[in-house]
């Protein structure tokens, strides 16, 4: 059996600045995070393969140990993919490492917990400013707190969705179980961690909106709980996307 043949599913762990791309999934006319793996890949590849993602991230979102898995047309050592990819990868986005999948790994369905982080600063901050949300006006933390573990749990988060059509009437798609949200203040920065099993497009940030607009006053625990059941309720801004980052993914 030749090596061609042996060659098994790859997995990548990928770091990267989402501030220059539309997000990670292909798009036409827009600079992506799958089009620049892809066209790595194909180079060390000898041939176009598809990357499948864990996941979308919206335009603008980060991540530090983003996994995506591929199926390559070769048998390479995972040091030489590693270098090879990186060689071809533009500076804001690394390859950290490469490994052989186990039986049965697909990056997206394979995943079990999504570990995201959401950086907040109080006031402006020009050297953060393009890494955290600034606020300008006062938030308290504790109610902060208290409107995050409205969120906690399995429930239906099409409400939470901003693709109207598709997210909102397909039945089933919008079932996510929330594990954990914490957040944390330190010195002007708070950071908020997200722990869940799968997310809907924009849904941390809107999570993260909410419950900051609660924290600033904005609105109540009933406007939450009506946000989240779909009813009416005061409007809440949705988070930045640069303040957000792909923490790491459990498999």
């Amino acid at each position: 059996m030749s090596q061609e043949a042996l060659a098994p599913v790859l997995k990548l762990t990928l770091e990267f600045d989402g501030a220059g791309y539309r997000g990670w999934q292909s798009q036409p006319d827009r600079c992506t995070i799958q089009d620049q793996l892809e066209q790595a890949v194909a180079r060390v590849n000898g041939a176009p393969v598809t990357v499948h993602g864990c996941g979308r991230t919206d335009a603008g979102v980060s991540a530090r140990n983003y996994v995506a898995g591929f199926t390559p047309a070769r048998y390479l050592p995972q040091e030489r993919w590693l270098r090879a990819l990186n060689y071809h990868l533009p500076p804001d986005i690394c390859v950290k490492a490469v490994e052989p999948a186990p039986a049965g790994f697909h990056a997206r369905f394979s995943a079990r917990r999504k570990h995201y982080h959401y950086r907040i600063t109080r006031g402006r901050s020009p050297l953060r400013h393009r890494r955290a949300w600034e606020l300008r006006g006062p938030v308290d933390i504790e109610r902060v707190r208290r409107a995050a573990r409205e969120f906690l749990g399995t429930r239906d988060y099409r409400a939470f969705c901003q693709v109207a059509v598709q997210c909102r009437q397909t039945p089933g798609t919008g079932v996510c179980t929330i594990h954990r949200i914490t957040a944390k203040e330190t010195g002007d920065e708070v950071e908020l961690r997200v722990i869940g099993n799968r997310f809907l497009y924009k849904m941390v940030r809107r999570i993260v909106g909410a419950a900051v607009t609660y924290g600033a006053g904005r609105m109540t625990i009933a406007d939450i709980r009506a946000a989240l059941a779909g009813r009416p309720h005061r409007p809440f801004r949705t988070a930045p996307a640069h303040g957000l980052l792909l923490d790491r993914v459990e498999y």
